[in-house]
């Protein structure tokens, strides 16, 4: 297990946000790792500015509640490690550590500044509890040229399909790779294929494509490439959100293909927000350099900027790039700068799983911050709702926003 998924279970833990797979996830592996974990929490994770200091006392009280944690307890008997008398202060402060600074980030230093005055602070938010609406996860839909479907959070790892020349591998969860078979001989090895990868509402993944190009797909978005890049250039259609980090290959352009607009790039790493609900497509530029189109307007890109089109205009508006904001879906974090209330509620939606209705005129109401998007929305929704006008209803799957 890696640094970033093992943080992402610790904050899942501590949110009460983690599921029971991967609950039990996390508990086999610091079962069964204490000495790299022990290490992974030195390192890396406590590492973090503002993290409080504890006691021994106090450490000791944290690791007897996580091993009398019910969550825990029903699912696997643990097993506790042999760990040097002088590394427990260390190992399990740790842990009380970690509590403190995801507590401190998902609270005081995630914070929601209104930009007009507001009324006094609520926390009145009127949910129903038997809604089950967790934050997102791993999970896509591979459609072959076939028309066959693979629900990839359902399958194991290993090989998923042949293709062409190509063989779709699910190498770990969340992570799809095409390798390449340059001596395939089986039927239609010729053909050029194409697949469509749909990341459903509350889902994410990552593909590696035939080339070697990553790209990071977000929740409600959809790639269609094929299984071999033949010819001279390299072709994928985008819909909704994604990060590419593309294969260097100055013989062979890459192009993202969203309706009308066409990104073109050698190799570079760049964020496309395309989604057809929004009235703007987004293009940032982290590295390398692209070049926007759309219907004769054209438009190059250097590192930091940014490029927006409008859905109902050719104009290409170059600008500096927020690079934090474009990047924070892939990083685990809402980001908003600003943001009127409608946009914030698409990106939630997205993400939860949600329906979002209003009641009421929220034209003026603009808020700024960032949340870890690991957290519950319930947590989301208390933040907001502290600190404005806005209240919300959760019912069922819909979350009603309301002055």
């Amino acid at each position: 297990m890696n640094n970033e998924r093992l943080r992402s279970l610790l904050e899942q833990y501590f949110n009460d946000a983690i599921n029971d797979t991967d609950r039990e996830e996390l508990l086999n592996y610091l079962n069964n790792n204490p000495g790299e974990i022990l290490s992974t929490v030195d390192e890396d994770i406590l590492n973090l500015d503002g993290a409080p200091e504890f006691d021994n006392d106090r450490a000791q009280k944290v690791l007897a509640d996580i091993k009398a944690d019910s969550r825990f307890r029903d699912t696997v008997t643990p097993v506790v490690p042999v760990i040097p008398k002088n590394n427990i202060f260390k190992l399990y402060s740790g842990w009380l550590k970690i509590a403190a600074t995801v507590l401190i980030f998902g609270t005081v230093g995630v914070y929601f500044v209104q930009r007009q005055k507001t009324g006094a602070v609520k926390n009145n938010i009127a949910a129903n509890t038997n809604a089950k609406i967790v934050p997102g996860s791993n999970k896509a839909i591979l459609t072959l040229a076939s028309g066959k479907s693979i629900v990839l959070d359902s399958v194991a790892n290993g090989a998923v399909a042949n293709l062409g020349k190509s063989q779709v591998n699910k190498v770990a969860n969340g992570k799809l790779v095409y390798d390449v078979l340059p001596n395939a001989t089986h039927a239609g090895v010729n053909a050029v294929l194409y697949n469509t990868l749909t990341i459903p509402p509350g889902g994410q993944y990552q593909v590696v494509l035939p080339d070697g190009t990553q790209v990071w797909l977000n929740s409600s978005s959809s790639l269609s490439y094929p299984t071999e890049f033949t010819g001279n250039s390299r072709t994928v259609k985008l819909t909704g959100e994604a990060y590419f980090e593309v294969a260097k290959n100055k013989d062979k352009p890459f192009y993202v293909e969203m309706n009308s607009v066409q990104v073109k790039v050698l190799g570079t790493h760049f964020n496309i927000s395309a989604y057809t609900d929004d009235n703007d497509l987004t293009t940032t530029l982290l590295e390398g350099s692209v070049q926007i189109s759309k219907n004769g307007s054209l438009a190059m890109l250097k590192p930091g900027q940014q490029a927006v089109v409008g859905s109902n205009a050719n104009a290409i508006t170059v600008s500096k790039a927020n690079i934090n904001e474009a990047m924070a879906w892939k990083n685990g974090y809402f980001m908003f700068d600003d943001d009127n209330i409608v946009n914030i509620m698409k990106k939630v939606s997205r993400w939860y799983d949600v329906d979002i209705e209003y009641q009421g005129n929220f034209i003026n109401q603009r808020f700024g911050g960032t949340f870890t998007r690991s957290k519950s929305i319930t947590d989301l929704l208390k933040n907001l709702e502290q600190i404005s006008n806005v209240h919300f209803k959760i019912t069922g799957r819909r979350i009603t926003v309301m002055q």
